[in-house]
């Protein structure tokens, strides 16, 4: 019998948990993922109160998002994930479900988070309906994505999924026009597209893929010096070309 993609995501991350756990464990590695994370909750709108990480994994999004936003909910397809965010997030509103089958009501949250939660499903503009269907009229989107528009990253990033038995090979990344067409099919307003994450992203990122940084005297330094040049080369246009994820933030369009 063939496994369905769902079926795929729970057995790969199942294995992936641990790993997650270990990469967070580094200063270096949890002061580039906390400057990440500070980009997306800005775009939160004023007054916000209910709040969605989608995806939410091993909780470390979603315990700044709790701190910022008493009783935000995390939910996500891996059970195991979410037992690994007890460490991060102990007593969080936990829900384990399939993101595409969301089990909330219509209009329930004032902004939904997925960062790195799309490109693991297959159906996306059916998921990103379903992310439209339970926000508030004046609700938020904040995705963060890879990003193929370089096509350099786009090789590196299909090679590593091809030969690296940590990544599923259908969970590509998207291009920035891809996924600005994949939120206006699915009702949104694409309210902003800006790249993230060069220098930072590839050495501190993720220390159980590349973990150079960790050997390296003054990381947690050399890591603050490489988010403030990732900012000036995102921000330029002819450098954004070299930003590994894209962050997209869109509203639920009027009818």
């Amino acid at each position: 019998m063939t496994k369905t993609n769902a079926q795929a995501q729970i057995e790969l991350h199942k294995e992936l948990a641990p790993r997650y756990a270990y990469r967070y464990g580094f200063e270096f590695s949890r002061l580039f993922q906390q400057d990440w994370h500070a980009e997306m909750i800005s775009h939160v709108p004023p007054g916000a109160t209910q709040v969605l990480d989608l995806g939410c994994g091993t909780g470390f999004f979603l315990a700044e998002l709790e701190r910022k936003h008493p009783g935000a909910v995390g939910l996500d397809i891996s059970h195991d994930m979410l037992k690994v965010s007890d460490r991060y997030v102990p007593g969080a509103r936990l829900v384990t479900a399939d993101a595409e089958r969301l089990p909330f009501a219509p209009g329930r949250f004032d902004a939904v988070f997925c960062k790195g939660s799309l490109h693991h499903t297959r159906d996306h503009v059916g998921f990103l309906e379903n992310c439209r269907e339970v926000l508030r009229e004046d609700g938020v989107l904040v995705m963060s994505e890879p990003c193929n528009d370089n096509p350099l990253i786009r090789f590196a990033r299909a090679l590593l999924y091809k030969r690296s038995p940590h990544f599923d090979e259908g969970d590509q990344g998207f291009t920035r026009k891809g996924i600005v067409d994949l939120c206006e099919r699915a009702g949104f307003e694409v309210t902003l597209v800006k790249k993230y994450g060069v220098l930072a992203y590839v050495f501190a990122g993720f220390p159980d893929h590349l973990g150079i940084l960790k050997y390296v005297p003054g990381n947690a330094l050399l890591t603050r010096l490489f988010i403030r040049i990732d900012r000036v080369v995102c921000a330029l246009p002819g450098l954004s070309l070299l930003g590994f994820h894209v962050v997209i933030v869109g509203r639920p369009r009027s009818s």
